[in-house]
Protein backbone atom coordinates (compact mmCIF):
# COMPACT_ATOMS: atom_id res chain seq x y z
CA UNK A 1 0.00 0.00 0.00
CA UNK A 2 1.37 3.43 -0.95
CA UNK A 3 2.32 5.76 1.87
CA UNK A 4 0.44 8.98 2.26
CA UNK A 5 2.49 12.14 1.86
CA UNK A 6 2.95 14.47 4.80
CA UNK A 7 0.80 17.11 3.10
CA UNK A 8 -2.12 14.70 2.74
CA UNK A 9 -1.75 13.57 6.35
CA UNK A 10 -1.85 17.20 7.56
CA UNK A 11 -4.97 17.89 5.47
CA UNK A 12 -6.68 14.72 6.74
CA UNK A 13 -5.83 15.67 10.33
CA UNK A 14 -7.13 19.20 9.79
CA UNK A 15 -10.36 17.80 8.31
CA UNK A 16 -10.80 15.44 11.27
CA UNK A 17 -10.16 18.25 13.76
CA UNK A 18 -12.58 20.60 12.01
CA UNK A 19 -15.32 17.95 11.85
CA UNK A 20 -14.85 17.15 15.56
CA UNK A 21 -15.13 20.83 16.47
CA UNK A 22 -18.31 21.19 14.39
CA UNK A 23 -19.91 18.12 16.03
CA UNK A 24 -18.97 19.31 19.52
CA UNK A 25 -20.30 22.81 18.89
CA UNK A 26 -23.53 21.47 17.36
CA UNK A 27 -24.10 19.22 20.40
CA UNK A 28 -23.37 22.11 22.77
CA UNK A 29 -25.90 24.36 21.01
CA UNK A 30 -28.56 21.61 21.13
CA UNK A 31 -28.01 21.15 24.88
CA UNK A 32 -28.17 24.91 25.46
CA UNK A 33 -31.43 25.22 23.51
CA UNK A 34 -32.95 22.35 25.46
CA UNK A 35 -31.90 23.92 28.78
CA UNK A 36 -33.32 27.32 27.82
CA UNK A 37 -36.61 25.78 26.69
CA UNK A 38 -37.06 24.03 30.05
CA UNK A 39 -36.27 27.11 32.11
CA UNK A 40 -38.18 29.65 29.98
CA UNK A 41 -41.07 31.35 31.85
CA UNK A 42 -44.61 30.92 30.58
CA UNK A 43 -44.85 34.60 29.74
CA UNK A 44 -41.91 36.80 28.82
CA UNK A 45 -41.41 40.51 28.56
CA UNK A 46 -40.76 41.64 24.96
CA UNK A 47 -37.06 42.31 24.41
CA UNK A 48 -35.96 45.81 23.59
CA UNK A 49 -34.02 46.01 20.35
CA UNK A 50 -30.44 47.15 20.03
CA UNK A 51 -29.52 50.13 17.87
CA UNK A 52 -25.85 49.42 17.12
CA UNK A 53 -24.97 52.66 15.32
CA UNK A 54 -24.28 56.04 16.90
CA UNK A 55 -24.71 59.32 15.06
CA UNK A 56 -20.96 59.96 14.86
CA UNK A 57 -20.02 56.45 13.70
CA UNK A 58 -18.09 56.12 10.47
CA UNK A 59 -19.80 53.08 8.95
CA UNK A 60 -18.40 50.67 6.37
CA UNK A 61 -20.90 48.18 4.92
CA UNK A 62 -19.40 45.20 3.10
CA UNK A 63 -21.09 42.52 1.01
CA UNK A 64 -24.18 44.59 0.24
CA UNK A 65 -26.70 42.94 -2.08
CA UNK A 66 -29.41 45.30 -3.31
CA UNK A 67 -28.18 48.10 -1.01
CA UNK A 68 -31.50 48.28 0.84
CA UNK A 69 -29.73 48.29 4.24
CA UNK A 70 -27.75 51.33 3.14
CA UNK A 71 -30.97 53.06 2.14
CA UNK A 72 -32.56 52.17 5.50
CA UNK A 73 -29.56 53.64 7.32
CA UNK A 74 -29.93 56.89 5.40
CA UNK A 75 -33.71 57.07 5.88
CA UNK A 76 -36.04 57.75 8.80
CA UNK A 77 -35.75 57.18 11.67
CA UNK A 78 -31.91 56.97 11.44
CA UNK A 79 -30.88 59.64 8.91
CA UNK A 80 -27.21 58.73 9.24
CA UNK A 81 -25.01 61.35 7.53
CA UNK A 82 -24.11 60.04 4.05
CA UNK A 83 -20.54 61.36 4.25
CA UNK A 84 -19.98 58.97 7.18
CA UNK A 85 -21.07 55.87 5.22
CA UNK A 86 -19.37 53.75 2.59
CA UNK A 87 -21.42 50.84 1.22
CA UNK A 88 -19.63 48.23 -0.88
CA UNK A 89 -20.53 45.26 -3.04
CA UNK A 90 -18.43 42.32 -4.21
CA UNK A 91 -20.14 42.59 -7.61
CA UNK A 92 -19.78 45.23 -10.29
CA UNK A 93 -22.58 47.78 -10.57
CA UNK A 94 -23.97 46.06 -13.68
CA UNK A 95 -23.84 42.66 -11.99
CA UNK A 96 -25.78 44.10 -9.05
CA UNK A 97 -28.52 45.31 -11.41
CA UNK A 98 -28.69 41.87 -13.06
CA UNK A 99 -28.83 39.92 -9.80
CA UNK A 100 -31.22 42.23 -7.92
CA UNK A 101 -33.97 43.83 -10.06
CA UNK A 102 -34.86 46.35 -7.34
CA UNK A 103 -31.27 47.56 -6.90
CA UNK A 104 -31.32 50.18 -9.66
CA UNK A 105 -34.12 52.18 -8.01
CA UNK A 106 -32.56 51.76 -4.54
CA UNK A 107 -29.16 52.98 -5.73
CA UNK A 108 -30.80 55.93 -7.47
CA UNK A 109 -32.49 56.90 -4.19
CA UNK A 110 -29.23 56.55 -2.25
CA UNK A 111 -27.38 58.84 -4.63
CA UNK A 112 -30.18 61.40 -4.58
CA UNK A 113 -30.18 61.45 -0.77
CA UNK A 114 -26.39 61.73 -0.58
CA UNK A 115 -26.11 65.12 -2.28
CA UNK A 116 -22.50 66.17 -2.76
CA UNK A 117 -21.37 62.78 -1.46
CA UNK A 118 -23.33 60.84 -4.12
CA UNK A 119 -20.24 59.80 -6.07
CA UNK A 120 -18.43 58.51 -2.96
CA UNK A 121 -21.04 56.64 -0.90
CA UNK A 122 -20.96 53.44 -2.98
CA UNK A 123 -18.11 51.22 -4.18
CA UNK A 124 -18.29 48.11 -6.35
CA UNK A 125 -15.94 45.19 -7.02
CA UNK A 126 -14.83 45.25 -3.37
CA UNK A 127 -13.67 41.97 -1.83
CA UNK A 128 -14.34 42.01 1.93
CA UNK A 129 -11.28 39.80 2.33
CA UNK A 130 -8.96 42.17 0.42
CA UNK A 131 -10.02 45.63 1.58
CA UNK A 132 -6.50 46.99 1.15
CA UNK A 133 -7.13 47.01 -2.61
CA UNK A 134 -9.95 49.57 -2.37
CA UNK A 135 -8.93 53.23 -2.04
CA UNK A 136 -12.47 54.18 -1.02
CA UNK A 137 -12.02 51.99 2.08
CA UNK A 138 -8.42 52.78 2.95
CA UNK A 139 -7.94 56.33 1.68
CA UNK A 140 -5.61 57.30 -1.12
CA UNK A 141 -2.52 58.22 0.91
CA UNK A 142 -1.19 58.70 4.44
CA UNK A 143 -2.74 62.15 4.74
CA UNK A 144 -6.11 60.77 3.61
CA UNK A 145 -6.37 57.57 5.66
CA UNK A 146 -9.90 56.38 6.32
CA UNK A 147 -10.86 54.61 9.54
CA UNK A 148 -14.17 52.98 10.47
CA UNK A 149 -15.76 52.77 13.91
CA UNK A 150 -18.38 50.23 12.78
CA UNK A 151 -18.11 47.69 9.97
CA UNK A 152 -21.23 45.67 9.14
CA UNK A 153 -21.14 42.42 7.16
CA UNK A 154 -24.77 41.45 6.65
CA UNK A 155 -25.51 37.76 6.03
CA UNK A 156 -22.16 36.76 4.51
CA UNK A 157 -22.10 33.65 2.34
CA UNK A 158 -19.71 32.37 -0.31
CA UNK A 159 -22.65 31.40 -2.53
CA UNK A 160 -20.65 28.54 -4.00
CA UNK A 161 -23.37 25.90 -3.64
CA UNK A 162 -21.36 23.31 -1.69
CA UNK A 163 -23.87 20.53 -0.98
CA UNK A 164 -21.72 18.88 1.70
CA UNK A 165 -22.46 20.68 5.00
CA UNK A 166 -18.92 20.25 6.29
CA UNK A 167 -17.35 21.81 3.19
CA UNK A 168 -19.96 24.56 3.21
CA UNK A 169 -19.17 25.44 6.84
CA UNK A 170 -15.42 25.51 6.17
CA UNK A 171 -15.80 27.67 3.05
CA UNK A 172 -17.83 30.25 4.96
CA UNK A 173 -15.52 30.15 7.98
CA UNK A 174 -12.63 30.96 5.65
CA UNK A 175 -14.67 33.85 4.21
CA UNK A 176 -15.21 35.26 7.72
CA UNK A 177 -11.54 34.81 8.64
CA UNK A 178 -10.41 36.61 5.48
CA UNK A 179 -12.73 39.51 6.34
CA UNK A 180 -11.62 39.77 9.99
CA UNK A 181 -7.95 39.81 9.00
CA UNK A 182 -8.51 42.27 6.15
CA UNK A 183 -10.55 44.84 8.08
CA UNK A 184 -8.41 44.99 11.24
CA UNK A 185 -6.01 47.81 10.16
CA UNK A 186 -8.90 50.09 9.18
CA UNK A 187 -10.79 50.11 12.49
CA UNK A 188 -10.66 53.20 14.67
CA UNK A 189 -8.63 53.21 17.86
CA UNK A 190 -9.35 54.61 21.29
CA UNK A 191 -11.22 53.72 24.49
CA UNK A 192 -14.06 51.23 24.54
CA UNK A 193 -17.48 52.66 23.61
CA UNK A 194 -19.44 53.78 26.67
CA UNK A 195 -22.14 51.14 26.13
CA UNK A 196 -19.56 48.34 26.16
CA UNK A 197 -17.80 49.77 29.21
CA UNK A 198 -21.15 49.82 31.02
CA UNK A 199 -21.91 46.27 29.98
CA UNK A 200 -18.54 45.04 31.27
CA UNK A 201 -19.30 46.64 34.61
CA UNK A 202 -22.71 44.93 34.74
CA UNK A 203 -21.67 41.43 33.69
CA UNK A 204 -18.73 39.23 34.55
CA UNK A 205 -19.01 37.20 31.36
CA UNK A 206 -18.58 38.54 27.84
CA UNK A 207 -20.41 35.57 26.31
CA UNK A 208 -23.97 36.35 27.45
CA UNK A 209 -26.41 36.45 24.57
CA UNK A 210 -29.59 38.33 23.81
CA UNK A 211 -29.71 40.32 27.03
CA UNK A 212 -28.81 43.70 25.60
CA UNK A 213 -30.17 47.08 26.45
CA UNK A 214 -30.82 49.45 23.55
CA UNK A 215 -27.95 51.75 22.71
CA UNK A 216 -28.91 55.37 22.41
CA UNK A 217 -26.86 58.30 21.21
CA UNK A 218 -25.54 60.51 23.97
CA UNK A 219 -27.03 63.96 24.39
CA UNK A 220 -23.62 65.60 23.99
CA UNK A 221 -22.70 63.87 20.73
CA UNK A 222 -20.51 66.05 18.49
CA UNK A 223 -21.97 67.80 15.47
CA UNK A 224 -21.00 65.60 12.53
CA UNK A 225 -23.05 67.38 9.87
CA UNK A 226 -19.98 68.67 8.04
CA UNK A 227 -17.10 66.37 8.95
CA UNK A 228 -16.06 62.82 8.18
CA UNK A 229 -13.48 62.62 10.99
CA UNK A 230 -14.03 59.26 12.76
CA UNK A 231 -14.80 59.13 16.48
CA UNK A 232 -12.00 58.40 18.91
CA UNK A 233 -13.09 55.01 20.25
CA UNK A 234 -12.31 51.38 19.59
CA UNK A 235 -13.73 50.20 16.28
CA UNK A 236 -15.77 47.02 15.93
CA UNK A 237 -17.36 44.69 13.41
CA UNK A 238 -20.92 43.36 13.28
CA UNK A 239 -21.52 40.09 11.45
CA UNK A 240 -25.17 39.16 10.97
CA UNK A 241 -26.19 35.56 10.30
CA UNK A 242 -29.29 33.44 10.64
CA UNK A 243 -29.48 31.88 14.08
CA UNK A 244 -30.05 28.33 12.83
CA UNK A 245 -27.95 25.41 11.61
CA UNK A 246 -25.82 25.39 9.48
CA UNK A 247 -25.05 29.08 10.03
CA UNK A 248 -24.49 28.68 13.77
CA UNK A 249 -21.89 25.99 12.98
CA UNK A 250 -19.67 28.72 11.60
CA UNK A 251 -19.16 29.67 15.27
CA UNK A 252 -18.27 33.30 14.59
CA UNK A 253 -17.43 34.19 18.23
CA UNK A 254 -14.83 31.40 18.24
CA UNK A 255 -13.40 32.55 14.90
CA UNK A 256 -12.89 36.04 16.31
CA UNK A 257 -11.38 34.93 19.62
CA UNK A 258 -9.14 32.16 18.28
CA UNK A 259 -8.43 33.57 14.83
CA UNK A 260 -4.70 32.91 14.91
CA UNK A 261 -5.12 29.32 16.16
CA UNK A 262 -7.85 28.17 13.78
CA UNK A 263 -6.77 29.89 10.57
CA UNK A 264 -4.26 27.28 9.41
CA UNK A 265 -6.41 24.15 9.94
CA UNK A 266 -9.48 25.79 8.39
CA UNK A 267 -7.55 27.11 5.39
CA UNK A 268 -5.95 23.67 4.88
CA UNK A 269 -9.25 21.79 4.82
CA UNK A 270 -11.64 24.34 3.25
CA UNK A 271 -12.49 24.21 -0.47
CA UNK A 272 -10.04 26.23 -2.55
CA UNK A 273 -11.04 29.91 -2.88
CA UNK A 274 -12.07 31.20 -6.32
CA UNK A 275 -9.31 31.94 -8.80
CA UNK A 276 -7.37 35.06 -7.90
CA UNK A 277 -8.25 34.92 -4.19
CA UNK A 278 -5.46 33.99 -1.81
CA UNK A 279 -6.09 32.32 1.54
CA UNK A 280 -4.54 34.38 4.37
CA UNK A 281 -1.68 33.15 6.53
CA UNK A 282 -0.69 33.58 10.16
CA UNK A 283 1.81 36.22 9.07
CA UNK A 284 -1.13 38.24 7.67
CA UNK A 285 -2.82 38.01 11.07
CA UNK A 286 0.27 39.36 12.79
CA UNK A 287 0.92 42.04 10.18
CA UNK A 288 -2.63 43.40 10.43
CA UNK A 289 -2.87 43.01 14.20
CA UNK A 290 -6.10 41.02 13.86
CA UNK A 291 -7.35 40.15 17.36
CA UNK A 292 -10.98 40.22 18.45
CA UNK A 293 -13.18 39.62 21.44
CA UNK A 294 -16.95 39.11 21.45
CA UNK A 295 -18.55 42.21 22.96
CA UNK A 296 -22.11 40.95 22.70
CA UNK A 297 -24.62 39.22 20.46
CA UNK A 298 -28.20 40.31 19.90
CA UNK A 299 -31.18 39.67 17.69
CA UNK A 300 -31.29 41.39 14.31
CA UNK A 301 -34.86 42.53 13.64
CA UNK A 302 -35.40 43.40 9.94
CA UNK A 303 -38.55 45.40 10.72
CA UNK A 304 -36.40 47.84 12.71
CA UNK A 305 -34.92 48.91 9.37
CA UNK A 306 -37.79 50.24 7.21
CA UNK A 307 -37.25 49.38 3.56
CA UNK A 308 -34.64 46.71 4.22
CA UNK A 309 -35.13 43.53 2.17
CA UNK A 310 -32.89 40.50 2.50
CA UNK A 311 -31.27 39.19 -0.66
CA UNK A 312 -29.30 36.01 -1.24
CA UNK A 313 -25.70 36.05 -2.51
CA UNK A 314 -26.67 34.29 -5.73
CA UNK A 315 -29.29 36.93 -6.51
CA UNK A 316 -33.05 37.39 -6.24
CA UNK A 317 -35.05 34.15 -6.14
CA UNK A 318 -38.81 34.47 -5.91
CA UNK A 319 -40.10 33.10 -2.61
CA UNK A 320 -36.66 32.48 -1.05
CA UNK A 321 -35.46 35.97 -0.15
CA UNK A 322 -37.75 37.16 2.69
CA UNK A 323 -35.95 36.93 6.02
CA UNK A 324 -38.43 35.08 8.23
CA UNK A 325 -36.00 33.15 10.40
CA UNK A 326 -34.53 34.57 13.59
CA UNK A 327 -31.16 36.20 12.94
CA UNK A 328 -28.35 37.37 15.15
CA UNK A 329 -25.72 40.10 15.13
CA UNK A 330 -22.30 39.08 16.43
CA UNK A 331 -20.59 42.25 17.66
CA UNK A 332 -16.81 41.77 17.79
CA UNK A 333 -14.44 44.39 19.14
CA UNK A 334 -10.80 44.61 18.09
CA UNK A 335 -8.17 44.15 20.78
Amino acid sequence: MAKRGKGKLRTALANHTARSQQRAYKKKRELERGSKAKSAPSSSVPKRTVQPFLRDDTILLVGEGNFSFTLALLSAPYHHPPHRILATSYDSEEEVYKKYPDARDIIHQIRQMSGAHASRILAFNVDAGALHKCDAVTGTNKSDQRRWSKVWFGFPHVGAGHKDEHRNVLANQLLILRFLISVAPYLTEGPLPEAIQGRKRRAASEDDEDDEEPIEAADDEPDVSATSVPPRRQGSVLITIRNVVPYTLWNIPMLGKRLRDVLQPIAASAPSPPKGIRAPTVSDVDKNGAQYVLWRSFEFVPSDWPGYSHRRTVGFVEGLNPLSLRSKDNHLGAM
